[in-house]
């Protein structure tokens, strides 16, 4: 039993007659009458009778119509409801970023997206390093990401947006600072997968020797 024989079946005995039914269905009159005759063979019961160039359902027919018209009316909802989320998803873009470019950047490029396009968006940002970002754009969870540019994944294409320049600072009195002194100091460090770890440890090793 496939999915077809039940909305010949059911599309037949809206009609009524054999040949309207396969005039609404696009097929074939005798393509018709035997996918019907294959589906009574696999149920072993007659669902219809042939009466004066019309059919007739009989006891197990209208039985079995009950249960391919809920089938039916499951399979359009579900087919109803997955346009509605594509539909909703044609008009969502999920954007990875890194916080600076949210705040200072996007904003005015989305804006000039929508006036090029003469459309409106839902966006949904997700702030993550670069590494994350890149990642998640790789398995198809953001549809593009704004980071910085990592040679990690070759797969992706990277277009340069803008520069941004990072500073490293210190206090005036940073060498004449010894450790037990500098307790009451916030040190902020960068995570290990951030992009900018790297360059940052590179500078400290350098000021440091």
């Amino acid at each position: 039993m496939n999915l077809n024989q039940l909305y010949y079946f059911n599309e037949l005995v809206k009609q009524h007659q054999f040949s309207s039914a396969a005039k609404r269905l696009h097929i074939s009159q005798p393509s018709l009458s035997n996918s019907i005759k294959t589906l009574e063979k696999e149920l072993h019961y007659n669902l219809i009778e042939r009466r004066n160039g019309r059919i007739e359902l009989t006891e197990y027919g209208q039985i079995f119509l009950e249960s391919a018209d809920s089938i039916i009316l499951t399979l359009e909802k579900a087919k109803n409801n997955i346009n509605h989320t594509k539909q909703m998803r044609n008009n969502t873009i999920e954007i990875g970023c890194i916080p600076t470019a949210r705040e200072n950047f996007l904003p005015h490029i989305t804006s000039a997206f929508e006036k090029e396009n003469s459309s409106t968006f839902h966006y949904i940002y997700h702030n993550a390093i670069s590494n994350q970002i890149c990642l998640e754009v790789q398995n198809g969870n953001f549809d593009l990401g704004v980071c910085s540019k990592t040679d990690n994944y070759s797969d992706l294409n990277f277009i340069p947006l803008y520069v941004e320049n990072t500073v490293f600072t210190a206090s005036k009195l940073a060498s004449k600072l010894e450790l037990p002194q500098s307790t009451r100091t916030i040190y902020l460090v960068y995570s290990t997968k951030h992009q900018l770890s790297q360059p940052a440890q590179q500078l400290i090793d350098f000021i440091a020797n």
